[in-house]
């Protein structure tokens, strides 16, 4: 049995776990000992791989960050600056449209306690640098011409990231659909040709 307790797999289930029933009761009402009880281990196996239930919680606030870091890393760049922001946008919807329960638990379910400053500090650099992101984007595609200048590219991005903030908003308490996902994929490219023609 000792061999078994540090293992990738005993780590793994103990999250899988956790995040079921931090979904299920939220992160404050959700003991160790129902973690416990869950995965079917002793105290002795849980703190054999976790000090605590706040390392769990550190660890899925490290997936939540990969996840939304990955969006702003993970799309096509073009000459064009407009092309370069649908890319963006159309890569950062289609992935945020699957259930994502590391999300759902950050943003819903870690009620206020001592752990919450950690992860209002984390969305505050997060929002800044997917904000960043987007406006290089916007002040780009402005001197090439293909977007409005009678705004400042800083309005222009907060615009287009609160409507991206609104879309995490609003599927949260719905169900997906058949194929996993809470839009269509033409909804969504509907979604991204509404968000540029504010810029145009």
């Amino acid at each position: 049995m000792a061999k078994q307790r540090d293992t990738k797999e005993t780590r793994e289930l103990i999250i899988s776990s956790a995040v079921d029933l931090f979904c299920e009761k939220g992160y404050s009402r959700t003991t160790l000992e129902d973690i416990v009880r869950r995965v079917g281990l002793t105290r002795g196996a849980f703190y054999w791989n976790f000090k605590s239930k706040k390392d769990i919680l550190d660890e899925i606030l490290k997936r939540y960050e990969d996840f939304y870091r990955d969006i702003y890393r993970d799309f096509a760049h073009c000459e064009s600056a407009y092309e370069t922001l649908r890319n963006l946008l159309n890569s950062n919807l289609m992935k945020k449209n699957l259930v994502n329960p590391y999300a759902s638990i950050i943003l819903y379910k870690v009620e206020s306690c001592d752990e919450f400053a950690d992860i209002t500090n984390l969305q505050v650099r997060m929002d800044s640098e997917s904000l960043r992101a987007i406006e290089e984007e916007i002040r780009r595609g402005q001197k090439q011409g293909e977007f409005r200048a009678d705004k400042k590219a800083r309005t222009l991005a907060l615009s287009v990231y609160m409507s991206l903030l609104g879309f995490d908003a609003y599927k949260t308490p719905y169900e997906t659909k058949e194929d996993g996902g809470f839009f269509s994929k033409s909804e969504i490219e509907d979604f991204v040709d509404l968000i540029l023609d504010s810029l145009t």
